[in-house]
């Protein structure tokens, strides 16, 4: 598991931080990470609101392989929070999904995740434009904050955990929600977790490419 810092990757040994590598200023808010499933040794990160629609291809030490645009036919972006990869559409092929569910005033009528084919190119060429396609997303009940994404690579589910209240709500969609139709979310279960608020608030998810092991973090 990488731990980010602003600047720098770190490694805690016998009570010590330990710089590992340097990331670019062109990743100054970074929201989310996922590890490529197609390129050993790549990681996809992207920032919070504020940017272009692009994610980032970067080494274990934080250098900048890649910068990947994506474009879809539609309005701007809103607030991406989180990105995984895992299956999609196409058998064999593996993709990265950029979560756009933020929503710090709980207002928004809908939610979306753009798809992107995962490519050998991420990791080789300096700029790479992508096409991505783009699944609606709505909550049965209301419109919630919420900034941890994932993947489910064996059940073939997407989750999305909300972020504050006392107790977060875990919700589901399909993998294979049609694009730029707008999928209904299902209400798995709440969790609570220990702690003071907004500390203990979930901030960013995701599970491991076999499916065994599901990592949630806080503040």
């Amino acid at each position: 598991m990488l731990f980010l810092g602003a600047y720098a990757k770190h490694k805690f040994i016998d009570g010590k931080f330990v710089i590992t590598g340097h990331l670019s200023k062109k990743t100054d808010e970074i929201s989310g990470i996922a590890a490529s499933a197609i390129n050993k040794d790549v990681f996809y990160v992207m920032n919070d609101s504020g940017d272009r629609s692009r994610f980032f291809a970067i080494s274990p030490k934080g250098k900048i392989l890649s910068s990947i645009a994506y474009t879809w036919n539609n309005s701007g972006q809103h607030d991406c929070e989180d990105i995984a990869t895992g299956p999609g559409p196409k058998a064999g092929k593996s993709y990265v999904y950029v979560a756009n569910i933020g929503d710090n005033k709980s207002d928004r009528d809908f939610i979306c995740i753009y798809r992107v084919q995962d490519s050998p190119a991420f990791a080789t060429q300096k700029t790479v434009d992508a096409k991505a396609s783009v699944i609606y997303l709505k909550y049965p009940d209301r419109p919630k904050d919420a900034e941890a994404f994932m993947v489910d690579p064996v059940d073939k589910l997407m989750y999305i955990v909300t972020k504050r209240m006392d107790s977060v709500t875990v919700y589901t969609a399909p993998l294979n929600a049609s694009a730029n139709d707008t999928t209904i979310l299902t209400k798995r279960c709440r969790l609570f977790f220990p702690g003071i608020k907004p500390f203990k608030w979930i901030t960013s998810g995701s599970i491991s490419h076999d499916g065994r092991y599901v990592l949630l973090k806080s503040y």
